[in-house]
């Protein structure tokens, strides 16, 4: 969803014979964790499946979109992952903000929750998000598996935003109740709908070779305090590219799902998310 992303990944593979240039092995990776700061940066680009549940002012909608129908829709995105390490212990953050304007195909219209009347074809919808996490990260187990391998707990928040605006045309059967009406169109509007979702989780790390890693993710969370659910899985592939002073720049591929199951209010004040959206990553990490 990031359109940078594949730009930036471009620029670093043209760069990467700079290291076979000047004879440089990858560098290896530490085996052993170092009581010492190290920080990476990733703007990466997810092109997810997006497939769910939405309910806008009482009024429900089917969720689909494939990752053609995303770039199609899509305005502006911005996604970069951030963390420091210190010998065992990683702090890190990532970052997700979406902005689409999709027809009708993405968000179709359903039967009504909670609303007796039915609600018109959907002509058209807004949908504006971010998702921020922070948390941390503690290794508890280091072996070796035909190269360095280590596992680690993590714990932290996910810090959902988002405002959904969808447009169902005007019909005989419409309830108008909570709707907006403007010429042919009645707007069914979330407002602002913020909420946070504590997690737990796992993550492994394992290093097949100098300069590439695979990484394992997995953790749930929501547990009521936010949403009544929510779960997320990544595994991912690191890759040496180039080194340039002090920065070391690395190829990252990834596939990740993230799914969550949020809801408030009743009749005409009904908001529901129950949407789970899954696909390829591709992105560059700094790592100095």
């Amino acid at each position: 969803m990031l359109r940078a992303a594949p730009l930036l990944l471009a620029a670093c593979l043209a760069l990467s014979p700079c290291a076979r240039a000047d004879g440089m092995a990858p560098p290896t990776r530490d085996a052993e964790p170092k009581s010492e700061w190290t920080y990476q940066f990733t703007p990466y680009g997810w092109v997810p499946w997006v497939q769910g549940d939405a309910t806008v002012r009482g009024r429900h909608f089917n969720v689909y979109a494939s990752p053609v129908n995303v770039l199609e829709n899509l305005d502006f995105a911005w996604m970069s992952y951030m963390q420091a390490k210190n010998g065992p212990l990683t702090l890190f953050a990532d970052v997700i903000y979406g902005d689409l304007s999709s027809s009708g195909t993405v968000f179709r219209s359903g039967s009504a929750d909670g609303i007796s009347a039915t609600v018109g074809a959907t002509l058209a919808a807004d949908y504006r998000f971010w998702i921020v996490e922070a948390g941390g990260m503690y290794e508890i187990m280091r072996w070796q598996s035909r190269g360095p391998a280590a596992l680690e707990m993590l714990a932290g928040g996910r810090y959902w935003h988002q405002q959904l605006d969808v447009d169902v045309a005007l019909a005989g059967t419409v309830n108008y109740d909570g709707l907006t009406v403007s010429g042919n169109r009645a707007i069914a509007s979330s407002g602002g709908v913020d909420w946070v979702d504590p997690f737990i989780g796992t993550r492994m790390r394992w290093q097949p070779a100098p300069g590439e890693e695979v990484s394992l993710r997995g953790d749930v969370g929501g547990f009521g305090a936010g949403s009544k659910f929510t779960w997320q899985a990544l595994a991912a592939y690191n890759w040496h590219l180039c080194t340039q002073g002090a920065l070391t720049l690395d190829g990252y591929v990834a596939y990740r799902a993230l799914s969550v199951d949020y809801a408030q209010g009743s009749g005409s004040d009904r908001y529901v998310f129950d949407v789970i959206q899954h696909g390829p990553v591709v992105g560059v990490t700094g790592r100095f």
